[in-house]
């Protein structure tokens, strides 16, 4: 019964830390051409960034996270990061999350990703 019970918490443990993300929203301001108020849309492994004003679609990135970090991955959009990874530390206290450069290549995403903060919604 101990085994049992133990299999049990250790299966959620590593579910809930596996899956902090998935099937969450976020809001922030990026700083673009000017200051915009978007949206992250966390699917299961797909992110789409959208302008909260109008809805419309800015990025769709494939994630991964692991321990308290996520690698970001182009799918479409605006930057210029096409075939770069990035990679970021995120926190999550309550219901903000503080994202912060880890390494990125792709200077439109480092500069407005870096110490982001993000409110769930």
């Amino acid at each position: 019964m101990k085994k049992t019970g133990l299999l049990i918490a250790l299966t959620f443990f590593a579910f809930s830390t596996y899956a902090q993300l998935s099937k969450t929203k976020w809001k922030t301001t990026l700083q673009l051409e000017n200051s915009t108020e978007v949206y992250f849309d966390f699917g299961r492994d797909s992110l789409k960034v959208f302008v909260a004003a109008d809805s419309s679609l800015l990025e769709t990135v494939l994630y991964t996270e692991k321990s308290g970090e996520m690698t970001l991955l182009k799918l479409s959009g605006i930057s210029n990061c096409e075939g770069v990874t990035g990679k970021y530390k995120f926190e999550i206290k309550k219901d903000e999350m503080v994202l912060t450069l880890v390494s990125d290549e792709c200077s439109d995403r480092a500069e407005v990703l870096d110490r982001a903060v993000l409110t769930r919604i």
